[in-house]
């Protein structure tokens, strides 16, 4: 039987790749920040003819969010977070997987990465080698995230948020990359 894995330990080292490796979920160069869809009205000003041209989307501004919107997605993604440590805490791998993105679910099956994950000092003093998505959910989430708390959110586009949780040092470090899907945020990988 393996040893428990220490919580601090398996933290930062998860935080550590996470935050600094290429492995991490990061938004990829030039990912779209700008309005999801195009509206279909026609420019109204040049009477009503669009020249066959669709019209520009504007860059999403992270700053134009309104209070309103930030606090009811704060609201719900506090709320998802509570969840998630509920679901993590009794180990519930199927609750887990409803929770993420397509995506998600894909970079985080990759063999290669998982046997990244499983060069992690930690995991090979246990002799662990993660090859599947419950590996990577029963020897590295559930040891490291059944406790989160979420401090702030950061809009990246309209459906797509960082959570924040600020450390005792006062460092803002992502939790989750959150997309909303309907009315449903889920975690992803933001590309």
């Amino acid at each position: 039987m393996s040893r428990p894995i220490s919580f601090a330990i398996l933290l930062a080292a998860f935080v550590t790749f996470a935050l600094g490796c290429a492995g991490a979920p990061k938004a990829p160069e030039g990912a779209q920040t700008g309005t999801e869809a195009v509206s279909g009205a026609t420019d109204q000003g040049s009477g009503g003819e669009s020249g066959g041209k669709a019209a520009p989307v504007p860059a999403f501004d992270p700053a134009k969010v309104s209070a309103e919107t930030k606090t009811a997605a704060f609201t719900d993604i506090r709320a998802l977070i509570d969840n998630l440590n509920k679901i993590i805490q009794r180990q519930d791998y199927d609750a887990w997987l409803a929770n993420l993105t397509p995506a998600y679910i894909a970079y985080y099956s990759d063999p290669g990465l998982l046997a990244q994950y499983s060069e992690y000092p930690i995991l090979k003093r246990q002799g662990v080698k993660l090859t599947t998505l419950r590996d990577y959910f029963v020897y590295l989430v559930y040891p490291s995230r059944q406790n989160d708390r979420v401090d702030d959110i950061d809009f990246v586009s309209e459906n797509l948020v960082k959570a924040i949780t600020v450390s005792p040092k006062g460092s803002r470090d992502i939790l989750y990359i959150l997309e909303k899907h309907g009315d449903t945020w889920k975690i992803g990988i933001g590309r």
